[in-house]
């Protein structure tokens, strides 16, 4: 299944590199992306393992995040919609308009 981010996801995951890097330093920022992708990459790879959330999202953990994504089966595509702290309201900030995602 081929994967696409949001333009949100993007901005969630460029907001984490630079808390990261300011926390924890530049190498380690790198190392936590590269997870965070790779947890997106599997989640392609085999779309069963997103647990589910309302309808139609579905969401996995990565380290201490939270991918929530969406598989359109039609076209064979699973994106993800957005990267948030798994300590924030998951629920609360789900998006609202699939057409919001691309």
């Amino acid at each position: 299944m081929k994967l696409e981010w949001s333009e949100t996801a993007r901005m969630d995951l460029e907001e984490i590199r630079r808390y990261s890097t300011i926390r924890w330093g530049r190498d380690i920022a790198k190392q936590y992306l590269k997870d965070l992708r790779a947890a997106a990459k599997a989640l392609a790879e085999d779309p069963r393992r997103a647990r589910p959330l309302r309808a139609p999202w579905g969401y996995t953990t990565a380290r201490s995040h939270v991918l929530i994504c969406f598989e359109d089966q039609r076209d064979n595509v699973l994106t993800i919609a957005r990267v948030l702290h798994g300590a924030r309201d998951i629920e609360r900030h789900l998006p609202r308009d699939m057409r919001n995602l691309k």
